[in-house]
């Protein structure tokens, strides 16, 4: 399944009506208005279903809704609110019937009577593939996330977004001789004479990549950020190809610190990789070289006013996106001209 929306309230941030969510998406928008929030959002969310013992001092509420790639019929809306560690609300309707309804006082499954911790949401109490179908597809699809932070992938402050499951050693782990071949040979198109790249490990507890170019052995804390985000991305996509958990990819500032070449090559492929593989994908980025060789059909443009963040997409504003395919103007034109601003003024008058 695939979330197709998506919203998220706490205090003094609110991100609105995140919808419709696509098989691939790219967030684009000013600085300040909210893409990696957003992002980030989605990510806590998904952490905090998995994680029975995530506390929070905050309260927020979110509305997840859910479609299927196979039975366009089929919808599943989740929902929920936190005030301090307490669960005030929770709802779980799949194809219509309500199968969790609760508030701060009753809690039923399908119309019965059920007694959860205060602290705790139910799908994360009722776990049985057998009894409870639709709350394990749900839970699954939580385990299945996995966010990326370009600018934080560096091999100097290592990958503090990612999980040691997508260090860069286990991903290099993951590949087969001919992967590590197509790995090889896509580096040296984008500028990098890469001759071999394996894993050695020192001691029990330690490991890291060496990497052979141009005849010198480098280690991964010797390469350029620019080249260690490039052989870890290309590491990435073929992993990406194994784990067939994964359901939804999340990658903030994607292109960030490449150059033109680069920048647009990695993201033609993560976005084709991600198509052909069946794994949704949100993507943020400013990064012009990129935003021209994404379909602007697949953005969302983010705008904030004061704490509240929405979004504009091709199917909530049809006629803006295409009266601005008749321009002739490039992708980047859009999002960095007055083209947007100058339409929605003149719908307002």
């Amino acid at each position: 399944m695939i979330l197709t929306s998506f919203e998220y309230k706490e205090t003094g941030w609110e991100l609105k009506d995140l919808a419709p969510l696509k098989p691939v998406n790219l967030f684009v928008g000013r600085n300040a208005t909210g893409k990696t929030r957003s992002i980030r959002a989605i990510r806590n969310v998904a952490q905090f279903l998995q994680n029975n013992d995530f506390k929070t001092d905050k309260s927020f509420e979110t509305e997840l809704k859910f479609g299927s790639k196979e039975d366009k019929s089929w919808t599943m809306t989740y929902s929920f609110k936190i005030t301090k560690d307490v669960v005030e609300k929770e709802s779980l309707v799949v194809n219509g019937d309500i199968l969790i309804n609760r508030t701060k006082l009753t809690a039923k499954y399908k119309n019965t009577s059920v007694d959860p911790p205060s602290d705790k949401l139910i799908v994360q109490v009722r776990r049985d593939k057998s009894l409870y179908p639709d709350i394990e597809k749900l839970m699954e699809w939580a385990e299945g996330v996995v966010m990326v932070s370009c600018s934080g992938i560096s091999n100097s402050l290592g990958i503090a977004e990612i999980a040691s499951r997508y260090s860069f050693s286990n991903l290099v782990d993951s590949l087969s001789e001919g992967e590590k071949k197509k790995v090889k040979s896509l580096a040296k198109t984008l500028g990098y004479n890469i001759a071999d790249i394996n894993v050695i490990e020192i001691g029990r507890d330690f490991r890291l990549v060496q990497i052979k170019e141009n005849l010198v052995l480098l280690a991964d804390t010797q390469l350029s950020n620019g080249m260690f985000r490039t052989l870890y991305l290309l590491c990435f996509i073929f992993f990406i190809k194994h784990d067939k958990k994964l359901s939804l990819l999340l990658i903030d500032d994607l292109g960030e610190g490449l150059d033109y070449r680069r920048s647009v090559d990695l993201g033609k492929m993560i976005f084709n990789d991600c198509k052909e593989y069946g794994l949704q994908l949100i993507a943020s980025s400013n990064d012009a070289f990129l935003m021209d060789v994404v379909d602007i059909a697949d953005w969302q443009v983010l705008s904030r006013n004061n704490g509240k963040v929405t979004s504009i997409n091709s199917k909530n504003n049809p006629d803006l996106f295409r009266k601005f395919r008749m321009t002739g103007l490039s992708n980047f034109d859009f999002f960095s001209s007055d083209f947007i601003d100058n339409y929605l003024n003149g719908q307002q008058k």
